[in-house]
């Protein structure tokens, strides 16, 4: 099981748009491991991160977080959560380079 980090400082590109930041591999799940979401701007902003499997629903799996200026969150109840093959993690933010997302991962077989 190779760990890779998946995320590495992404930030959206537009407000309140969900976007991709990792697709997982079509043949291998995707476990996890760590999750920093920075927010080293001067400003209060929310996030959402979305674990979608390949053709599925587009719902929160953090449904809404606030993280204030300077501060960062850990993403407990995404550490431990599965990619799956083929799936994607996405994030959408309140305010433009504002919070800066970090993950990694850990592969599984399917």
């Amino acid at each position: 099981m190779t760990t890779l980090q998946v995320a590495s400082n992404f930030t959206v590109a537009a407000v309140d748009v969900v976007q991709i930041a990792y697709t997982a591999p079509t043949t291998k799940n995707m476990v996890i491991e760590s999750f920093t979401a920075a927010n080293n701007s001067t400003v209060d902003a929310s996030y959402k991160a979305y674990i979608v499997s390949n053709g599925g629903v587009v719902r929160p799996q953090r449904p809404f977080k606030i993280v204030v200026w300077g501060e960062s969150d850990l993403g407990i109840g995404i550490v431990n959560q599965v990619i799956p093959a083929g799936g994607t993690l996405r994030f959408e933010s309140s305010a433009l380079n504002s919070i800066f997302f970090t993950v990694t991962a850990r592969e599984v077989s399917v």
